[in-house]
């Protein structure tokens, strides 16, 4: 067993691992980092700044306490060298610290390497690196807490490193509650369902928070495959041919799996003990039974939403988990009757249950969001109908506002919905949410999208949450400042906050090290399992009469005790480390697709689709339509194939010199493209690059037959909607697109910049 421990007397730090022959592995050293950078750290910096560091293209704030400087520098770590001097942004007070302070924007620095931020008069800020995949560690490592806290196997050390730790809680032998008992399955009764992770710091399972913690991972992989295609977490399943990512989510999908009655198709709410267990390992904690306690309707219908998503994505997974994804279905589905059947059974602890309660008397939005995932995986369009979508608002999610999820999916399989589905809908939706929460981040002196309604229990969660829907946004319609809010977000958790801390532990020069979790607290390593985003400050301080420490202030942003006793703000917890998953990898696939062309703006290429529309449309138009074509590719040199239909007829087609049958493969495949999503072929190919994914392996597309590429372009007659398609090949998919447009301005006689 590999050993980390340390000696720290009058700020001397001194670290010593004794270690096998094998090599060190990468946890073990996270674990060793967080420790040398944590110890007789100064939380009261007065610059503060993402502690980790930057994409290369990213946005690049900092927040400073206002002082008497007006200026800033960014300068070498090693060598202390100015490479970037910037003015300090006008002095603005923020409300949940009680501070003013000025924003140091270095946004234009997009050169690799290592710096610091330099303020006269004040100490020089954190380390912080810019490099292109700049939270691939943090992602990996987020990931990997999941399987750090799984319950029922035990953790070997050349997976888990100085974090190994015999099995605990087998749960093969749990009895059903009082409180859940049926026909079928009488109290006392005894089930098997092992797997799943331990919820937060303490050791039960919860449906509930299941939910929304596997969604948010199952989310991150469909929207960025590509990101965890190659990924290697070193855990047990790694090289079964799944992603580790989709191994660790089955890890819990397993479990939840369990918690079904297949008798009637209800969920039960938990699995717990009586009362929590103490500050122990999990083989050591109490041998009391554990129970599965009463089904409930929202841990039902979190049940159904889950798995419909699960079951689509595992699709393409039948080779290594045979029968799956349809066993998933059948059991969204089953679920989804029993809901139907006892839509208001709201959970509440029985008298003789102490653990937690996610107790939720507010059910529409788990209606909504089970419904969309079913409608999305069946194309039944009485789901559709049972979103109620005109009466859902979108919301930041959370484990108890669910609807935010639904919004979500529909928007990521919005080309692919039955006519039933109301595209524009779900696109205001999505758009609106973002919008409110950018406001908020511009008008914010800490450049965040919180407000003081936002330091609630597990404020973290809520700031990245709040990005993963600004995500949404950006990968919607291209809006910049969507993506710079995000980023603000995971900036926020990383150390450009009040308390100067970074939230993550085994992260940044301060992270928290004393978090609210079990292991962590009693597996006598100093430094604490690394990956977790702690709960955050709040005003609450519930926790306060059982801390032996105080909290050093108690305004909303400031209200964090770094201490194991405070599970009011330190508590680590499997849904609010599922946001920083799927943020950390959007930034890093977002923000590098965004550097490598320039940046198209979905809202442009709706404008277009929305300006250059008909009053008529006839042969005569589809002649001047493809003349002007030709007559602008001459003009510039160029040649092209070009393509005039209407109502499925060709009504002009010219290939000019140059020019052959691919290029009418081409037109063919992006024509059906327009007429399949009603978007130009160019803004379909933007929205999926926006969004990090493969436009040449489009889901549900057999690409022989599509191309997102550009040159496609909706024709429209006002008042009576899209009769046919304009198309153009034989250049640059961006290039066809322009020609495109500037021949419909032509003929429209539109002299506008579109």
């Amino acid at each position: 067993m590999k050993k980390l421990s340390y000696n720290k007397t009058d700020g001397d730090l001194t670290l010593s691992i004794s270690v096998s022959n094998t090599a060190v592995s990468a946890i073990n050293q996270l674990a060793a980092a967080a420790l040398l950078l944590a110890l007789g750290a100064d939380a009261s910096a007065a610059i503060r700044v993402n502690q980790l560091g930057f994409e290369p293209q990213s946005e690049k704030l900092a927040v400073v306490t206002d002082g008497a400087a007006s200026s800033f520098d960014v300068v070498a770590a090693d060598t202390g060298k100015t490479v970037f001097s910037g003015k300090l942004g006008a002095p603005a007070s923020w409300k949940p610290s009680a501070e003013t302070v000025r924003v140091a924007d270095f946004s234009a620095l997009k050169t690799p390497g290592e710096y610091r931020i330099k303020i006269d008069g004040q100490a020089q800020s954190d380390r912080f690196v810019i490099r292109a995949d700049a939270y691939r560690a943090l992602n990996a490592a987020a990931i990997k807490s999941y399987y750090l806290n799984r319950s029922g196997i035990a953790l070997l050390p050349q997976y888990a490193g100085v974090y190994a730790r015999p099995a605990g809680h087998p749960d093969d032998k749990v009895l059903v509650h009082a409180s859940a008992v049926s026909k079928q399955r009488a109290e006392g009764s005894v089930l098997s369902s092992p797997k799943g992770w331990y919820d937060a710091g303490d050791y039960n399972k919860y449906i509930v928070n299941s939910g929304i913690s596997t969604y948010t991972l199952l989310a991150a992989f469909e929207h960025f495959p590509q990101y965890f295609a190659k990924q290697n977490l070193s855990i047990p399943e790694s090289g079964n041919g799944l992603p580790d990512i989709l191994n660790e989510a089955l890890w819990n999908l397993d479990w939840m799996l369990t918690m079904q009655d297949p008798n009637d198709g209800g969920v039960y709410h938990k699995l717990t003990n009586k009362s929590f267990d103490g500050m122990v390992m999990p083989d050591q904690a109490q041998q009391a039974p554990r129970y599965v306690v009463q089904k409930s309707t929202a841990a039902t219908l979190d049940f159904a939403a889950t798995m419909a998503a699960a079951s689509r994505i595992f699709k393409a997974y039948e080779q290594q988990r045979p029968g799956l994804s349809a066993r998933m279905m059948a059991a969204a589905e089953a679920a989804w009757q029993w809901a139907q059947a006892n839509p208001a059974v709201v959970f509440r602890n029985p008298s003789d249950i102490k653990t937690g309660e996610y107790g939720d008397a507010h059910l529409d939005d788990e209606f909504a969001w089970a419904a969309a995932e079913l409608y999305i995986g069946t194309g039944k369009d009485s789901y559709y109908r049972a979103i109620k979508a005109e009466q859902l608002p979108a919301t930041t999610p959370a484990w108890s506002d669910v609807g935010g999820l639904a919004w979500i999916s529909l928007a990521q399989h919005r080309a692919h919905l039955t006519p039933a589905a109301d595209r524009k809908l779900i696109e205001r939706r999505i758009d609106g949410l973002a919008v409110n929460l950018a406001a908020s981040w511009r008008d914010s002196a800490y450049r965040v999208a919180m407000q003081d309604k936002d330091f609630v229990w597990g404020s973290n969660a809520v700031v990245l949450n709040q990005a993963m829907m600004l995500l949404q946004g950006y990968r919607l319609n291209g809006k910049a400042e969507y993506l710079q809010a995000a980023q603000s977000g995971l900036d926020y958790v990383l150390g450009r906050n009040a308390t100067g801390y970074s939230f993550v532990t085994g992260f940044g020069a301060r992270p928290a090290m004393h978090p609210h979790h079990r292991p962590s607290e009693a597996d006598k390593v100093a430094a604490p399992v690394p990956g977790f985003l702690v709960g955050g400050p709040q005003a609450g301080q519930q926790d306060k009469k059982d801390c032996p420490a105080p909290y050093p202030a108690n305004l909303p942003a400031t209200s964090y005790l770094d201490h194991v006793c405070s599970y009011a703000s330190n508590e680590i917890a499997i849904n609010w480390n599922a946001p920083l998953v799927y943020v950390s990898a959007a930034l890093d696939q977002l923000t590098a697709g965004a550097s490598m062309e320039q940046k198209v703006e979905l809202s442009t290429l709706i404008h277009q689709e929305q300006v250059l529309q008909f009053d008529s449309f006839n042969n005569d138009t589809a002649l001047a339509l493809g003349l002007k074509v030709i007559e602008l590719a001459r003009a510039a040199g160029k040649s092209v194939s070009v393509n005039v239909t209407q109502d499925g007829t060709m009504l002009f087609y010219h290939g000019m010199p140059g020019t052959n049958a691919d290029n009418a493969n081409w037109i063919r495949r992006k024509s059906n493209l327009v007429n399949r999503t009603g978007h130009s072929s160019f803004y379909t190919h933007t929205e999926v690059k926006n969004a990090g994914g493969d436009y040449d392996a489009l889901p549900g597309l057999d690409m022989k037959e599509f191309a997102a590429h550009g040159g496609s372009f909706p024709l429209v007659v006002k008042g009576k909607g899209r009769i046919g398609t304009l198309t153009v090949s034989g250049l640059p998919g961006a290039e066809d697109h322009a020609m495109a447009v500037a021949a419909l301005k032509a003929v429209l006689n539109i002299d506008t910049k579109l």
